[in-house]
């Protein structure tokens, strides 16, 4: 698999952004698929042309105002109506008129379906499929077929299913993706299926999973080792289908395979991932206290032990105050085995803790106040600016929270040619430091 590149084809803009009673405008519909050309998709699901009138302009306006670098902008549609033709059925003529080089076209796979749908049949379906693959090919577009239900049609009856597959790349589809619609197959299931599926008709193939506890992410990994080329999914998961996470996909293809999870070669998401990923901080303990400095005046020193990627690594250090200490101190611990982080510059912080917690003295195990104290702090990275809030039962702890926020999002930064620096966040917080409860000794 090493070396193989895989297709990130997000749904966020159809699947992502349609939960029950939220609609995107269309300007900030606009503006998340600038934000996933910039992690370096593929494909960029737009919606139904045709279906609501905010797909409709949607995808009008992204004609004049959308440029995308690397992704390209797909509408979706299904075959046919039943006994219509392809040229003059309205959903096919909508499809068209969306004006995308790519689109993805919905279709029946699972025989049971299509024999309690009215007006058709299995050949009819066939038929449907096979017709609107050709007309929008002759158009000039390149068609994704989306099997809609195949695990189930496949279980079923595995024949009309590949059939169906068979179908849609004889007339013409370059990519045939497998659905999960219910989200109930397990990893196992969904390499078996696409195995069987490749094996039996040739074509290539891609996988749209779902479901929860993470079975959507696992699911689409293994469907990938079994052999697809393209997986689907929204950023984080995010939509009422629990659709897979797709950057959680790319971070284990990336990392655990060595997949080159990245359409074009943009190298956007897989630098990032590929730095970030694996890199766990976990704050073990640590401590501050005052130090009589002479003159009347007391430093604070400061001392951690962190683990990371379960490797541990202490320091300790001094400063004027508690903040600068274990700033100091986090720096000596990490920037040796995390060179990246050298680059974070603490250039102020505002700590807001609540009347109830002046004074406390927190101990492991043990929230140590009544309140929360909540930290903001400021770190130049470059010409760049970061700014990151953390928030804990004491001040010690919240900034701790914030550093280790800043250092997350540090291998998941990049330089623009003019200078500017752009924040990308293309991993998922799991592949990012963690912080448990710290434990606190003396004041801050």
């Amino acid at each position: 698999m090493a070396g193989q590149h895989i297709q990130l084809h997000d749904t966020t803009l159809r699947d992502g952004a349609r939960p029950a009673g939220r609609v995107l405008p269309v300007d900030d519909r606009l503006a998340v698929a600038r934000c996933l050309d910039g992690l370096g998709v593929g494909f960029i699901e737009g919606g139904r042309p045709g279906a609501a009138a905010e797909d409709t302009e949607f995808f009008r306006r992204a004609a004049g105002e959308l440029r995308l670098t690397g992704a390209v902008l797909v509408a979706r549609g299904a075959a046919r109506a039943p006994g219509a033709s392809a040229a003059t059925d309205p959903r096919v003529r909508e499809l068209l008129a969306a004006g995308t080089p790519v689109v993805t076209l919905a279709a029946v796979s699972d025989s049971r379906r299509v024999e309690r749908a009215p007006g058709t049949n299995l050949a009819e379906n066939l038929a449907a499929v096979g017709g609107t693959v050709r007309h929008l090919v002759r158009a000039g577009r390149r068609v994704l077929l989306d099997a809609e239900h195949f695990f189930d049609g496949h279980r079923a009856n595995r024949e009309y299913a590949l059939e169906v597959v068979r179908t849609a790349a004889e007339a013409g589809a370059e990519t045939v993706v497998l659905c999960d619609g219910d989200g109930g197959r397990a990893p196992d299931e969904v390499g078996a299926v696409v195995s069987d599926t490749l094996h039996g008709t040739g074509v290539e193939l891609g996988v749209h999973c779902r479901g929860g506890a993470g079975r959507a992410v696992s699911g689409s990994v293994a469907a990938v080792a079994a052999g697809a080329r393209q997986v689907r999914g929204t950023v984080c998961g995010d939509g009422r289908r629990r659709d897979a996470d797709l950057l959680s996909v790319a971070a284990q293809l990336i990392v655990t395979r060595g997949a080159a999870a990245l359409p074009g070669g943009s190298a956007v998401l897989g630098a990032a991932v590929a730095e970030s990923a694996g890199r766990a901080v976990e704050v073990v303990s640590w401590q501050v206290g005052a130090d009589p400095a002479g003159g009347g005046q007391d430093r604070s020193s400061a001392s951690v032990l962190l683990r990371v990627d379960g490797v541990a690594t202490a320091a300790t250090a001094s400063g004027g105050g508690a903040v600068e200490a274990l700033d100091r101190a986090v720096h000596r611990a990490l920037d040796p085995v995390l060179p990246g982080v050298r680059r974070l510059r603490l250039t102020g912080h505002l700590a807001r803790v609540p009347a109830a917690h002046a004074g406390t003295v927190g101990t492991a195990g043990t929230a140590g106040t009544a309140g929360t104290a909540r930290v903001v702090a400021s770190f130049a990275d470059g010409d760049g600016r970061l700014d990151t809030v953390g928030v804990a039962a004491d001040t010690g702890a919240a900034f701790l929270r914030a550093l280790l926020e800043a250092v997350r999002r540090l291998p998941a930064r990049e330089r623009h040619g003019d200078g500017r620096t752009a924040e990308r966040r293309p991993a998922a917080v799991a592949y990012g430091p963690t912080l448990t409860e710290p434990t606190l000794t003396g004041t801050d």
